[in-house]
């Protein structure tokens, strides 16, 4: 009589080699931002991935080849992504209002969490990929946001200012602070999530409207 964790077994060998690998990379998220990169072990992910040691070796040769794939995973995903400015014409709090709310969904999902621990922690392991990422994905980000402002200066919508010449770097500030003082504080971070956006949308409108 098969039981539950047959089943499961059973399951997890019909796994295609991508649908395992992404398996052990979910895994390996998690282990690599809970702990440093030294703690953790090989048995440890095969533990977590609910799959053998000798399973994970099938498809990665090392915890560093495993680490490597992480970020390079995580920089397919943000290539993806367009950032938090959106491209219609809006009044300025609306344009403060779509922005904040696709920050912060982006900045308190659990995902975005693990992995700024991890780069916070353990980036210079990989410093070409970052330094790549940096390239590809954040310029393009940066100059993009750059554009949008633009043409709300020119619509006399926002003022320019040292903010608007800075704008992708500057305006994050309160939400990478909170990020921060989360994982400073192990998740118990001395201003919450809400308290730290209200205060932010107030900020961006004074900084913002036009004198």
């Amino acid at each position: 009589m098969s039981t539950k964790q047959d089943d499961a077994s059973e399951k997890r060998r019909y796994l295609s080699s991508e649908d395992r690998k992404e398996e052990i990379l979910d895994a390996a998220l998690i282990e690599f931002a809970d702990r440093t990169y030294n703690a953790v072990t090989m048995e440890r992910l095969a533990e977590c991935a609910g799959i053998s040691k000798a399973g994970i070796y099938a498809h990665f040769k090392s915890k560093e080849e495993i680490f490597h794939a992480l970020i390079e995973r995580m920089a397919h995903q943000l290539c993806d992504f367009q950032g938090w400015l959106p491209d219609e014409d809006l009044t300025l709090p609306e344009l403060i209002d779509v922005y904040l709310d696709r920050l912060y969904a982006t900045f308190s999902s659990p995902a975005t969490i693990s992995l700024f621990r991890l780069l916070l922690a353990e980036s210079a392991r990989a410093p070409d990929l970052v330094k790549r990422w940096r390239k590809e994905i954040a310029c393009g980000l940066q100059e993009r946001a750059q554009l949008i402002i633009q043409r709300y200066i020119d619509r006399g919508v926002i003022r320019p200012s040292v903010l608007t010449e800075h704008f992708f770097p500057l305006a994050l500030a309160p939400a990478i602070l909170w990020l921060n003082s989360l994982m400073i504080s192990r998740g118990d971070p001395s201003i919450s999530l809400t308290q730290t956006r209200d205060a932010h949308r107030q900020l961006l409108l004074e900084l913002l409207q036009p004198r």
